[in-house]
């Protein structure tokens, strides 16, 4: 038998750290396991669905992940009936104040409450967190991320804002400057932060590094078209596979300068403003490179 908790879970904020910390204890008062039950992204997300998997593992004993085809036609008292109970052994149902489920997303707590009962369902509703006066949400956060107020997202996820990328070949431009970096690929459908230059901790393996990273067109040098990628404030770490990157702070957005000369000087600027940021802040553990 399982307690059940059911959602996308798009970034497992704090909100949502919450919600399965009160199902943990539900479940562990009743001897039951603790399942999320989650489906893949259907717009740009704020992880990548191995790293929300691995995360939502830290918090629940089981993570299923249902393709929505499977469960879209479901109006809210089959897929209670048909899903939670019938297929998942559900005997608990850990619900947000405001989730709604089912098609036409016509199920909320009060549906939950009424049909409970005769389910053999033991409901247990819980509050949102709030910050600022307002409540955390995936949304919320998706808006400060793609305004480049990532320091502002880390507050609300409870760690700092995560991107994952393929090192490409680029056009060695920031070798010939004297900021080597690594070009990425990022991977596709999580949300872009705004172009711009931020103090990160990147990683190829375990161990964090501090560096900048940037996104953008590289307006100093039209022609040369958008990247992302990574310089390490020492020496890189050694392997060619998928860097882990963890924004802390948005240092400037990204602007054209008159020349390479002074593109380079504000660089140096933006190295030291870095370092004296992420001195102070020791590495996150990576969710996928650890």
């Amino acid at each position: 038998m399982r307690a059940v908790a059911v959602g996308r879970f798009d970034g497992v904020h704090v909100g949502h750290q919450a919600l399965l910390a009160a199902g943990r204890r539900f479940a562990q008062a009743r001897g039951l396991r603790l399942m999320t039950f989650t489906f893949p992204p259907d717009r740009p997300a704020l992880l990548p669905l191995a790293a929300r998997e691995k995360l939502l593992r830290a918090l629940a004993d089981e993570v299923y992940v249902c393709p929505w085809e499977d469960v879209r036609h479901l109006d809210a008292e089959a897929f209670l009936r048909d899903v939670v109970v019938d297929q998942l052994d559900g005997v608990g149902l850990i619900v947000g104040h405001d989730h709604r489920f089912g098609a036409g997303r016509g199920g909320d707590l009060a549906l939950v409450r009424r049909l409970s009962g005769p389910l053999g369902l033991e409901v247990v509703p819980v509050p949102p967190v709030h910050h600022g006066g307002s409540p955390v949400s995936a949304r919320r956060i998706r808006a400060l991320v793609q305004r480049g107020a990532v320091a502002d997202a880390a507050v609300l996820l409870g760690r700092p804002v995560m991107l994952f990328g393929d090192p490409v070949r680029g056009a060695g431009l920031a070798h010939r400057l004297g900021y080597p970096t690594v070009n990425l690929a990022l991977w596709p459908g999580t949300v872009a932060p705004a172009p711009g230059v931020y103090a990160a901790h990147a990683y190829r393996c375990p161990q964090g590094r501090q560096a900048l990273f940037y996104i953008g067109d590289r307006p100093t040098f039209p022609g040369l078209g958008a990247s992302a990628e990574v310089h390490f404030l020492d020496a890189p770490p050694a392997g060619s596979g998928s860097v882990e990157v963890h924004l802390w702070s948005r240092l400037r957005p990204d602007r054209a300068f008159p020349s390479s000369e002074a593109l380079v000087e504000q660089m140096g600027q933006d190295r030291r403003e870095a370092e004296a940021l992420l001195t102070a802040r020791m590495p996150e553990t990576p969710v996928l490179l650890g």
